[in-house]
């Protein structure tokens, strides 16, 4: 016992001696302070880390003339920054750097590295090399390459169509020469219910002289890459494409500002709906407090969507948003993100008022980071996704049977083909229902996905403290599927073939802007695996507990106060929430079927050959199997930047491309394998680089080959010294690629039809399901196929029985004339049909 109190009491002393050291306030930690700089910090706040971080006779001096601020300057030595700091911020008195890791290229490293000493002074730049970070570790041993490398030109697919486009676009506003407010709320007639574009700039538009220069213009930029539109990388491309576009430039301009009218109705919506509650009798005392929170949020982001701005990286500043939106080039910010509200956390932030913000990641990373009940790290807090911002309009006093509008899709099961807007009662009319890509049976059971809903935008609360059970399902994520559907037309897939000889080694299927979508199918540990999607309040939009996990929160009573008790007066609906993109796609098929576990070894090789090849970062090309995980028969791969980097095409069109990814995808697997046509040893077991004491340098894959953070999922699958993957590789290392003719799902195209889909997509119309679709049993052949809307397109007259067969079925029919000056008119009175979704 006098052991113990000793112990106790040295204890208690050691406690004394460092509460007073932290409490201090001469201690160095007791002054220390983190911030983030990044794009989705404030400007205002980020321009005070900056002045504090700095802290020139400029900043001391322009602090203290601003009455707001009380006291001098504070000091910020250290400031956490993502590449935003790249981007043209200087700070002349800068002495070190550090990295967190080793930048993607050595353009990169130079544009970060070259912050520090720049008026001259010694500096300091320290790169930490992950050891789990294949890139890292590579460069660590060739320090050289990154230090004193080359910088190469970026690559860029100037053929893309939606890159061409947003540039023509600039081009138009430019030449009608109306000065846009740095605000979208002045662009917009708020008073009227559809809020449009207001009179003064569509009369700007309509100025003939101004369509002239712009379609002048135009011509102009497509003369300085009339090279690159040929046939083959350019089937849409036709001489009267400039003013094709610059004609239905207001209308896809007027379009552009539709996200934001949403999100303005939809907040416009919440606070009515709070201030109803608030203000009725008998709203409980929980209740209320829970509708003045709500009430709260939304005027926050009221304010934030109609705040003048002249800061280029806020999310509604009014030529950023145009260019998240596609109407503008958009370069390294996200098309179409998706956004998340961060509410106030009632803290100061860099001596601001933290009023909370919009939050925007690319919509196919946003599809699991700002997924149902997923948690995300802003600002030094945590906050959790509780709510969907919905696409309806909302009601506090709504009958049981209402349910969020949906859709339905099949995804095949042998090559993962979409067929979006299906639904089992099998709309397009077909006696059979087959794969438009290789012809397999469709059925209920092996490819149908029910209610499936779009998201655009969500909202979260604020969370105190996450518990290890909730680390870890976040850690173990959803089950996530991608699949895609070849672009329309004529050259809407190419197809090639890998021959080493006159052997098929394997197939390729190329389609530029092809349509993506990815499904959260749900939580990949739930109980019934063949139950998709997660339960929703179809009002409010938050995000049921029902077969959620237990651990949500702490607090039960909490969780009852923001919607438990709701869900006992509107029945929750079951969904699949979905995002969708058009992005360059390639399809690699063995031409032999390989193992699961061969298949995921050469995905990451193929992977990391492409990144070596073309110097392009791990994030700018995904790689998925398909049709999907557990069935891999082929690879999907899609590039992530916005207009492509022109990697994949060229991997389809240029002979011996492949070949040189297929070497350097070896050398990455330890193999000595010689640059260039050098024969490729027969047995790559014989080639495999050792160690001086002859020892592997890893057995079945290492961070420095094959892994990565990115595919933790496979490392027990992946198998560097497979021989089925060493085969392979090395016949495409000495093999040459030829195009083929296109395969099954090539839809049959003709000069009208193509015509016809390039005023479709220059207009901003939706894009239809499928083009020269077999329809009413095979008896006639629709140009263009609408499965939602049910209506089937003709551009010649079809026969009457067609017609009539088609309006029993009830499908609407819709002839285009002859005369295309006249089809802008057919679209635009069926909105129903060819108005682009929300």
């Amino acid at each position: 016992e006098a052991e113990e109190g000793s112990q106790n009491r040295f204890f208690r002393e050691l406690y004394r001696a460092v509460a007073d050291i932290l409490t201090a306030p001469s201690h160095p930690l007791f002054e220390f302070e983190a911030h983030e700089h990044t794009a989705q910090v404030d400007p205002e706040k980020r321009q005070t880390l900056e002045a504090r971080f700095r802290r020139n006779e400029n900043d001391v001096r322009d602090w203290a003339d601003n009455p707001d601020n009380k006291g001098p300057l504070p000091p910020l030595p250290v400031l956490y920054c993502s590449p935003t700091m790249e981007l043209g911020v200087d700070i002349s008195s800068l002495n070190i750097v550090y990295l967190r890791n080793v930048p993607p290229t050595p353009a990169n490293y130079a544009q970060r590295s070259g912050r520090a000493g720049r008026s001259g002074q010694a500096a300091l730049v320290i790169t930490y090399c992950a050891a789990m970070s294949p890139h890292d570790q590579w460069f660590f041993h060739h320090a050289t390459d990154m230090v004193h490398g080359i910088v190469k030109a970026p690559t860029l697919e100037l053929a893309n169509r939606d890159l061409i486009e947003s540039h023509l676009h600039a081009v138009w506003l430019a030449n009608i020469e109306f000065e846009l407010a740095t605000s979208i709320a002045p662009l917009l007639d708020l008073d009227d219910r559809a809020k449009p574009v207001i009179p003064a700039i569509l009369e700007r538009a309509s100025d003939p002289s101004a369509q002239t220069r712009a379609i002048a213009q135009a011509a102009g930029v497509l003369r300085r890459i009339e090279s690159e539109l040929t046939p083959d990388n350019a089937p849409w491309f036709h001489p009267d494409f400039a003013r094709e576009v610059v004609d239905a430039a207001p209308a896809a301009f007027n379009r552009a500002f539709d996200r934001w009218r949403s999100l303005y109705d939809g907040v416009q919506e919440q606070l009515a709906g709070a201030d109803r509650v608030i203000k009725s009798h008998t709203t409980s005392p929980q209740d209320r407090e829970n509708a003045n929170r709500r009430y709260q949020d939304a005027k926050n982001q009221l304010a934030l969507l109609l705040k003048d701005t002249n800061y280029q990286n806020n999310d509604f500043y009014t030529f950023r948003y145009l260019a998240s939106q596609g109407f503008l080039p958009g370069y390294n910010f996200p098309r179409l993100p998706l956004m998340a509200w961060m509410p106030s956390t009632g803290r100061k932030i860099a001596g601001k008022e933290d009023r909370g913000t919009m939050v925007s990641r690319p919509r196919f990373l946003a599809l699991s980071e700002f997924g149902p009940h997923s948690l995300i790290y802003h600002e030094g807090r945590m906050f959790r996704v509780d709510r969907v911002k919905l696409r309806i309009q909302g009601s506090d006093s709504v009958s049981a049977s209402s349910q969020l509008a949906t859709i339905h899709a099949r995804v095949c099961p042998a090559c993962g083909y979409g067929h979006m807007g299906d639904g089992p009662d099998n709309p397009e009319g077909r006696d059979d229902n087959v794969c438009d890509n290789c012809g397999e049976p469709l059925t209920d059971e092996n490819s149908l996905v029910k209610e499936l809903y779009r998201i655009d935008a969500v909202e979260t609360r604020v969370k105190e403290r996450i518990s290890v059970n909730e680390e870890e399902r976040q850690r173990q994520g959803y089950e996530l599927q991608t699949t895609y559907r070849f672009s329309s037309g004529t050259g809407g897939r190419q197809e090639s073939v890998a021959l080493r000889g006159e052997t098929v080694v394997a197939r390729l299927s190329y389609s530029g802007a092809a349509r993506i979508w990815r499904l959260n199918k749900g939580w990949r540990r739930r109980k019934e695996k063949e139950q998709f999607g997660f339960y929703i309040n179809p009002i409010t939009g938050q995000w049921s507990r029902k077969e959620a996990p237990d651990d949500l929160d702490e607090d039960p009573e909490k969780a009852a106060k923001d919607g438990k008790a709701a869900e006992e007066k509107v029945p929750v609906q079951r969904i699949v929430p979905y995002v969708e993109d058009h992005r360059n796609i390639l399809i690699f098929t063995p031409a032999e079927a390989l193992s699961t576990e061969a298949m995921a070894t050469l995905q990451a090789a193929l992977k990391r050959g492409i990144e070596q090849t073309f110097q392009i970062e791990e994030s700018e090309l995904v790689v998925e199997p398909l049709p999907h995980r557990e069935d891999r028969r082929a690879l999907l791969f899609y590039e992530a930047s916005e207009g492509g980097a022109g990697v994949l095409s060229r991997l389809c069109q240029d002979a011996g491309q492949l070949a040189v990814v297929a070497r350097n995808a070896l050398r990455t697997m330890h193999y000595a394998v010689e640059e260039g046509g050098a024969p490729v040893p027969e047995d790559l077991a014989d080639a495999e680089v050792l160690r001086e004491d002859g020892s592997r340098i890893c057995e079945a894959g290492c961070y420095q080959c094959l892994l990565s953070y990115y595919n933790q999922p496979d490392h027990p699958l992946i198998e560097r010294r497979d021989s089925a993957v060493l085969g392979l590789l090395g016949s495409l290392a000495g093999a040459h690629t030829r195009r083929s003719a296109p395969g099954p799902a090539a839809s049959p195209s003709s000069p009208l039809l193509d015509r016809w889909l390039s005023a479709l997509r220059a207009g901003g119309w939706a894009e239809p399901d499928a083009t020269g679709q077999p329809v009413m049993g095979g008896t006639a052949r629709a140009d263009a196929v609408y499965r939602a809307a049910r209506a089937l397109v003709f551009l010649s007259p079809p026969e009457a029985s067609v017609v009539a067969r088609a309006r029993e079925a009830a499908f609407t029919v819709i002839e285009f004339p002859a005369d295309p000056s006249a089809w802008s008119a057919v679209f635009t009175a069926h909105p129903h049909v060819f108005a682009p979704a929300d």
